[in-house]
């Protein structure tokens, strides 16, 4: 490595930073006084993908990790969007944007070709890490909608309307999580 590609690394790396103190945009807008930051989120994601993705035949977990991990990057730059302003936008410039702020922030690191390759495979869900790791998102942030109500929010209502749709039947073990989450939750409000 010479030094301009370690300077690059430290430089990104910087720029990432902004990520933990960037609170997830939904969850304030629901009243959670200090919220997760997308570095939080991203971690949960990254962690989960780490201990299911080992359940899921044929997924190369190397693979799948670093989606994970790439999965939020884009929001450094821009922020953490809320459902609500993508809708306004329209999701091809959401992934317009997201996508030029990955190429600004992979411009100088090594393998940048490579990073930006596993961004647009999560962008498209081009692959069964790509579906896995947006299955996960989801998931990631239903158990956190959980953890928001058991510390004593009540404004997750809506979370819950959209709960048994949209869970991908590519990856049973996600349906079987979903169906846990649910059993807990139920078993809490009895």
């Amino acid at each position: 490595m010479n030094n301009h590609q370690a300077a690059s690394i430290l430089s990104l790396h910087n720029r990432l930073l902004t990520l933990k103190l960037l609170p997830r945009t939904g969850w304030l807008q629901r009243g959670q006084v200090n919220p997760e930051s997308v570095a939080e989120h991203s971690f949960g994601v990254a962690t989960m993908a780490l201990f299911v993705g080992d359940q899921v035949p044929d997924i190369d977990r190397g693979r799948l990790l670093s989606i994970a991990l790439l999965h939020d990057m884009a929001e450094a730059l821009f922020g953490d969007l809320p459902v609500g302003a993508r809708r306004y936008f329209g999701i091809e410039a959401k992934h317009e944007a997201e996508r030029l702020a990955m190429q600004e922030l992979l411009s100088e690191v090594p393998n940048a070709a490579e990073y930006l390759e596993l961004w647009d495979d999560y962008a498209a869900r081009a692959s069964r890490e790509a579906r896995l790791v947006k299955q996960l998102d989801r998931l990631e942030m239903l158990a956190q909608a959980a953890a928001y109500e058991r510390a004593g929010n009540r404004n997750m209502d809506e979370f819950w309307q959209d709960f048994d749709e949209g869970w991908s039947e590519e990856f049973p073990i996600i349906q079987e999580l979903a169906d846990e989450l649910r059993m807990q939750i139920i078993r809490r409000n009895v």
